[in-house]
């Protein structure tokens, strides 16, 4: 068939045309595809405005064959486009066979990344492109799904999508996985320019506040865990989660009162109401001569011509439970009333499910912390000198677990054990016996620090403790932040 091109203006008719401009053909038939969208396999892509057309995708066949087998189960459906969720059953797989490209109604970035991102904060942000919360979230959870304690990391974070994405996660599933971001504060090409010219330089704190940090990061990160914004406005919108729930709806009764007599119903009437309720509900092939009323076990819709038949058809919806939609032709409202309280006292209500909500104003059970990272002197932080500086990052290096460790003063103990924390620190070696009486007693310790010189020492002290996350200062530190180092730790 020769396309009709001048029908893509109103973006209704999908043809096969190549991205070259000539045309192809499409890889499934009609019954085929029909049967797809159906189950629930098939979706409309993005629409490419220079070839005047749109994306089809499906699932093929061979994935379709592993959701037969199994293999792969459907975890949902799109509650607008019926389109299916699916996920690998066995999580060994689901690791080996995450796919390239997903195509999901919650990853448009435009409502679910800028328009979210705006809810959020409060105003049109800044940023350019923020990704889908949803579509983040569901990569991460691709891959730390079963473990509720992982450590995720984010070395080159923008709007803060990631940890918006793990504290929602860990929401749905109660886990504990932990988000650190790194991020720089940099501000638009646009408002650099204006900036300079009304006279700021970067680290000036007017320039510093339009940064990507201060302003669209933190905020968010702020906002989205308290559920307001710091003005204390209480934050309206709601999440989608990949929980559901349960409640109970009634049926849906429709009554046609066009036809003055059903009894003397013709079947080519009763084939034109049918397709009147629509053929993706129930087949014009059902009406037969005889045809009083419809009941299938294969579909959800029953139609009532006749109301002299209403014991027949009551008689034959007994058990059928899968019936949520009935139509009733009757002229005067009090036969259809009583018809449909009859249905009702037969089969009840129906139970669905939908997937629950969050409220963004609930916020998220965890808290965050903020750094500045800045420069240290290399010789001040080998005589020790800049421990106090340091010790968030030797925190965040073993684990960032518990309320992050601070010390008083300008006077260092001998030694810090932190079990709460999961780490402790020897700054003083003479004092190792004492140590490690305090490390026996102390059974949470995942990770150790020793302050010494000795390279010999540092084995020494680390092969008399049985931990093996063991580093020592300050060498480890300043090699981790020499560029091109290859030192390994111990």
């Amino acid at each position: 068939e020769e396309p009709d091109l001048t029908s893509t203006a109103e973006k209704t008719v999908a043809w096969p045309i190549r991205t070259d401009g000539s045309f192809g053909r499409w890889q499934v038939s009609p019954p085929t595809f029909k049967k797809l969208i159906a189950d629930g396999f098939a979706r409309l892509g993005t629409y490419d405005k220079k070839r005047g057309t749109w994306t089809v995708l499906y699932l093929n066949r061979g994935t379709r064959k592993r959701i037969d087998d199994g293999e792969i189960i459907i975890t949902g459906k799109d509650p607008i486009t019926g389109v299916v969720n699916v996920e690998f059953a066995n999580p060994e797989a689901r690791l080996r066979n995450i796919k390239t490209v997903w195509h999901r109604r919650l990853h448009d970035s435009g409502v679910y990344g800028s328009s979210l991102l705006s809810a959020v904060i409060g105003r049109d942000n800044n940023f350019a492109f923020p990704k889908s919360l949803y579509s983040t979230k569901d990569a991460i959870a691709a891959v730390v799904r079963n473990n509720p304690n992982a450590l995720i990391v984010d070395f080159f974070a923008g709007s803060g999508t990631t940890l918006h994405a793990v504290n929602l996660l860990n929401s749905e599933d109660g886990g504990k996985r932990r988000c650190i971001l790194v991020t720089n504060n940099e501000v638009s090409e646009a408002e650099a320019k204006e900036l300079k010219a009304a006279g700021y330089q970067p680290g000036d704190p007017e320039w510093e506040k339009h940064g990507i940090c201060r302003s669209v990061t933190w905020p968010r990160t702020e906002y989205s865990i308290l559920g307001r914004r710091a003005d204390g406005t209480v934050l309206s919108g709601e999440y989608f989660t990949n929980q559901t729930t349960t409640k109970e709806v009634n049926r849906s009764f429709y009554q046609l009162g066009f036809v003055e007599n059903p009894a003397a119903l013709v079947p080519a009437g009763k084939k034109q109401i049918v397709a009147l309720i629509g053929k993706d509900k129930l087949p014009q092939s059902l009406v037969k001569a005889d045809s009083r009323f419809i009941v299938s076990e294969k579909h959800k819709v029953s139609v009532l011509f006749d109301p002299e038949a209403a014991d027949e058809w009551l008689a034959a919806l007994e058990d059928q439970e899968h019936i949520t939609d009935f139509y009733i032709v009757a002229k005067d409202s009090k036969t259809y009333n009583r018809i449909k309280q009859r249905v009702v006292d037969l089969l009840g209500t129906i139970t669905v499910t939908e997937p629950l909500k969050r409220p963004m104003s609930e916020g998220f059970a965890t808290n965050v912390e903020y750094f500045k990272l800045g420069f240290l002197d290399k010789n001040s932080v080998s005589l020790g000198q800049q421990f106090i500086e340091i010790l968030p990052l030797l925190w965040l290096k073993a684990g960032a677990i518990g309320k992050r460790p601070e010390l008083d003063g300008e006077e260092l103990p001998d030694m810090l054990i932190l079990p709460q924390n999961s780490f402790a620190v020897l700054m003083d070696e003479d004092c190792y016996g004492k140590f490690t009486e305090a490390l026996q007693e102390a059974d949470s310790i995942g990770t150790v620090y020793f302050v010494t010189n000795s390279e010999e020492a540092f084995r020494e002290m680390s092969d008399g403790i049985g931990i093996k996350r063991t580093y020592q200062l300050y060498r480890d530190y300043i090699d981790n932040f020499v560029i091109g180092s290859r030192r390994n730790n111990l």
